[in-house]
């Protein structure tokens, strides 16, 4: 027996192969440099075989061959991980015969056989691999279709025709005509078929969108072939190993998805990808996922964001270059294959303005400080502690809320867990069973909160709230504030300083980071002044969540806005909180300036 298994009927030796697999194709390529073989044959159309040879001298790079008749329209792809283009394009390079010997056949059936993993060839081998298959699967004597015995004996009239010209002859044949073909070998005569006249054979390529889509191996495992092929060595040699593979795709992807996300994928988490998609590729009969089943694992383990990373590393092709400029065929799946699997993303995109926080600090020993405008506005810092206190118990409440979202009461088992559930035990009581409370996932951060007292009808015939201004907090203890609320004219209560309404306002943490969100073209799309607040709170939060006190819940024009960016927004009525508390939010003060602080308490009550 040869070293790497082939049926030795010198001078043919047989490789049964499965079309479009990396590992049969490794298996073709070892056999290959072992052999060294004077003559190659693979199990393709006779009389396509110029186009073949070309498509083959022209790997790594992508090619489609299609030939039309008045019928029917085929495609052949053409890739490196395929077994019969690996052997044409092995017999090129050492400058060999290189023969198809298949019949073309006008209205062949596309079949599509039930076949083991391909990834246990590299576990088992090629010989293990087909042994079961003819001993299992296979019926004996094997139904065949007259399409399939006018092909086995085209096949086996050419094999016998080149045994008398060639001493040593490597054989690429699917494995569901290896023992027909064999057993055509015996006979003494052949009849003569005739092929299916095709009226234009062409050479093309795919579009860039679409190598990502028809190749039949993605990308990144015809990538890890072809740098397996080219440091080939053949007295240490192994076969790439597609588990290997999946697990370093996962690894590349993860460096993109943390410098986009600003967080960190723990080892854990690559784990649990890995184990639920390889659950998922078991109860499909199969060894290991495919790219659908890994992408839809990463998108169920992390999010969309990483799915999507994981999706572009794995059908990226860097030896798609249609340096010839052959025409490029924007096929579909179905046009390839048959069939296909839709996958979507809902990609999260963080704002830039939520980035400036992480703006590295410039060093300030070169700036010149001056002293601030004597001009400028500010606020009363008795109503600022107010504000930031209520923005305090916001956040907490936020976070108190979502806790209870996750809680939820089991009976008691061996863990008071977060302690007795009263309640819930008394309405069980018959049952003789205590029940516990127990917490769910941890909640998310808040970082915004947005209070709305009065939403402004739009159009609206006298507008209720003409003013509105982007505060800068003053030190680490204040947030920045942008508001709408009523004129500094309505109401003058002393020497510069002004007593104003609150429509409704909005606390960024941390401060100094704000920009003018009235005049930023970024909210020109929304009429409504809470809506610019709401948006602007999803842009500038640091955390994933933001806390919203108001009358209504947020349209779904912001909810899609937030959740574009991975946030989510808390509501929380306003009727919640009592309306003396709301009424000494609503009221605040505008001084002309800082001096005005050191009088302002004789006017203010």
């Amino acid at each position: 027996m040869h070293p790497d298994y082939v049926i030795a009927k010198p001078p043919l030796y047989i490789i049964p192969i499965v079309h479009y697999n990396m590992e049969v194709a490794a298996e073709v390529r070892r056999a290959f440099l072992k052999l060294n073989p004077d003559c190659v044959a693979v199990e393709l159309p006779e009389t396509l075989q110029g186009s073949f040879l070309h498509a083959a001298s022209r790997l790594p790079d992508i090619s489609v061959i299609t030939a039309t008749s008045p019928t029917e329209r085929l495609c052949f792809p053409v890739e490196p991980c395929d077994a019969s283009f690996e052997a044409l394009r092995s017999a090129q390079e050492r400058q060999i015969p290189a023969f198809c010997i298949d019949l073309d056949i006008e209205g062949y059936p596309k079949l599509s056989e039930p076949l083991p993993d391909r990834y246990s060839i590299a576990r088992i081998g090629l010989k293990n691999y087909y042994e079961a298959y003819e001993g299992c699967l296979r019926p004996d004597p094997p139904i065949r279709s007259e399409h399939d015995r006018k092909r086995e004996l085209h096949i086996a009239r050419r094999l016998r025709e080149l045994s008398f010209s060639y001493d040593k002859i490597l054989v690429c044949i699917g494995m569901a005509h290896v023992r027909q073909v064999l057993t055509h070998l015996k006979d003494s005569s052949y009849p003569t078929f005739l092929p299916a006249v095709r009226d234009e054979v062409t050479i093309c390529t795919y579009t860039e969108e679409r190598v990502r889509e028809v190749m039949a191996e993605y990308g990144w495992i015809s990538l890890s072939y072809e740098h397996w092929r080219d440091g080939f060595l053949p007295e240490s040699s192994r076969l790439p190993d597609r588990k290997q593979l999946i697990w370093d795709l996962l690894k590349q992807a993860q460096v993109p998805y943390e410098q986009a996300s600003y967080s960190t994928l723990s080892p854990q988490s690559l784990a649990t990808i890995f184990k639920f998609a390889g659950k998922w590729a078991r109860i499909r009969d199969s060894l290991l996922p495919d790219l659908f089943q890994l992408i839809g694992a990463a998108k169920g383990c992390v999010d969309h964001n990483f799915a999507y990373e994981v999706w572009k590393r794995a059908t990226e092709y860097p030896y798609y270059k249609n340096v010839d400029s052959l025409p490029e065929l924007d096929l579909s799946v179905e046009e390839i294959w048959g069939g296909q699997k839709k996958i979507h993303f809902h990609l999260k995109s963080p704002s830039d303005k939520g980035l400036f926080y992480r703006r590295l600090r410039k060093d300030s020993s070169a700036i010149r400080l001056y002293p601030p405008n004597p001009f400028g506005i500010c606020s009363y810092p008795p109503e600022d502690s107010v504000i930031e206190k209520f923005g305090l118990f916001l956040k907490k409440k936020g976070t108190q809320l979502q806790q209870e979202e996750g809680a939820r009461t089991i009976p008691f088992s061996t863990s008071l867990e977060d302690g007795l559930d009263m309640k819930e035990t008394i309405r069980h009581w018959p049952e003789k069973k205590l029940y516990v409370k127990a917490k769910g996932k941890p909640p998310g951060l808040v970082g915004s909160c947005v209070v709305i007292f009065d939403e402004e009808d739009i159009p609206a015939s006298v507008e209720k709230f003409p003013c509105r201004m982007t505060w800068l907090g003053e030190h680490e203890q204040e947030s920045d504030m942008a508001f709408y609320s009523t004129s500094m004219a309505d109401m003058i209560v002393g020497p510069g300083i002004v007593r104003c309404t609150f429509g409704g306002f909005f606390l960024s943490y941390p401060a100094q980071r704000l920009f003018d969100v009235w005049s930023d073209p970024d909210y020109g799309e929304f009429d409504r002044k809470q809506d610019i607040l709401l948006a602007a709170a999803c842009d500038y939060s640091t955390r994933p969540v933001i806390v919203y006190a108001g009358l209504h819940p947020p349209s779904a024009q912001i909810k899609q806005r937030a959740s574009r960016q991975g946030k989510r927004i808390l509501f929380i009525p306003l009727t919640q909180f009592s309306k003396k508390v709301v009424s000494k939010l609503r009221t605040f003060h505008i001084l002309d300036g800082r001096e005005k602080r050191k009088i302002a308490d004789e006017y203010i009550y």
